[in-house]
C-alpha cells in the first residue's frame, strides 16, 4: 500500500451508518469507513505503534517495530534491509531531517543519511499502509466505481468497489485495489491488490479484527495462496503521544 495522504491528515467527518440502498460507490464506501470508527476516532488518533511481522510457512521471516506521530509526521523504525543490514531511525516525514543508525554506525547525514531515509520511507509507506488501507478509500485521489457483488454458498454477499489513484499517489498510482465488503455488516472483509508487474490479484482475507483506540482494525491479514500472513503485533493507537516515545 503506497498512499501518504490519509496517515497524516484527517478524514472528512463520517455520515450515517445505516445500509445504503443502492449500489453507489462512494455510499458503500463512507459506510464500511464510518463502521471502521474513521470520523471523530481517526480524528483522535494522534499516535500509532506496531511491530509489522511477516510470517510464512509459520515463521517470521521480517520484523519492524515503529511508531508514528500523525500530528507532526515524526516517525520511528528499526529493522533490517532487504541485503540484511540492521537499522534504526527517528525522522520527520515531511522535512526528512532526522538521525539513526545502520550496521551500528550513527548516520545524521550525506549519502548514508539518504540511504537510511529511504528505508524507513519505504517502511512508512508499506506498512502504515497495510495497517490502514480500508481508512483510504475515501482519499480524494482515489476514485471509486462498483464492481458488482459477490456471494457464496452459505449465503453472504459482499459489495465490491474498485480503487484506482491518480498519478500523483504515493510510489505505484498505478495499483488498483478491489476492497470486498459483507453487505450485513459494513466490514471490509478482504482487499485484492493488483501492481502493474503482476498478472493476477494478491487477495488478502482480513482477519482478527480488534477495536484499538476507536478504531475497527485487522490485525492479521492471509495472502490466500501464498501460506503467508500479515501481522500486526503489539498495536496501540492513542490520544496523545506517549513520553519519550520519539528519544
Amino acid at each position: 500500500m503506497r498512499k501518504t495522504s490519509l496517515i497524516l491528515s484527517i478524514l472528512v467527518a463520517a455520515v450515517a451508518s445505516a445500509q445504503p440502498s443502492s449500489h453507489n460507490a462512494d455510499d458503500i464506501s463512507q459506510r464500511a469507513l464510518d463502521v471502521l470508527g474513521g470520523g471523530p476516532a481517526w480524528e483522535k488518533a494522534r499516535y500509532i505503534s506496531f511491530t509489522f511481522n511477516v510470517e510464512r510457512d509459520g515463521k517470521i521471516v521480517s520484523s519492524f517495530p515503529q511508531r508514528l506521530d500523525r500530528s507532526t509526521g515524526q516517525y520511528h523504525v528499526s529493522g533490517k534491509s532487504e541485503d540484511g543490514v540492521p537499522f534504526d531511525v527517528v525522522v520527520s516525514i515531511p522535512t526528512k531531517k532526522g538521525h539513526g543508525t545502520l550496521a551500528g554506525k550513527a548516520v545524521t547525514e550525506g549519502e548514508t543519511w539518504d540511504r537510511l531515509y529511504t528505508l524507513a520511507y519505504r517502511r512508512f509507506i508499506n506498512d502504515m499502509n497495510w495497517l490502514l488501507m480500508p481508512l483510504q478509500m475515501l482519499d480524494p485521489r482515489a476514485h471509486r466505481t462498483y464492481d458488482g457483488e459477490r456471494s457464496d454458498s452459505c449465503g453472504h454477499t459482499w459489495d465490491v468497489i474498485k480503487l484506482n489513484w491518480d498519478a500523483s499517489a504515493g510510489l505505484t498510482p498505478g495499483d488498483v485495489y478491489w476492497m470486498w465488503i459483507n453487505r450485513d455488516t459494513g466490514v471490509v472483509e478482504e482487499w485484492d491488490t493488483k501492481t502493474v508487474a503482476e498478472e493476477k490479484p494478491i487477495e488478502l482475507i482480513f482477519r482478527d479484527y480488534r477495536r484499538i483506540g476507536g478504531l475497527l482494525l485487522s490485525t492479521r491479514r492471509e495472502i490466500k495462496g501464498k501460506n503467508q500472513v500479515l501481522r500486526f503485533d503489539n498495536l496501540k493507537v492513542l490520544p496523545e503521544v506517549p513520553k519519550g516515545a520519539f528519544d
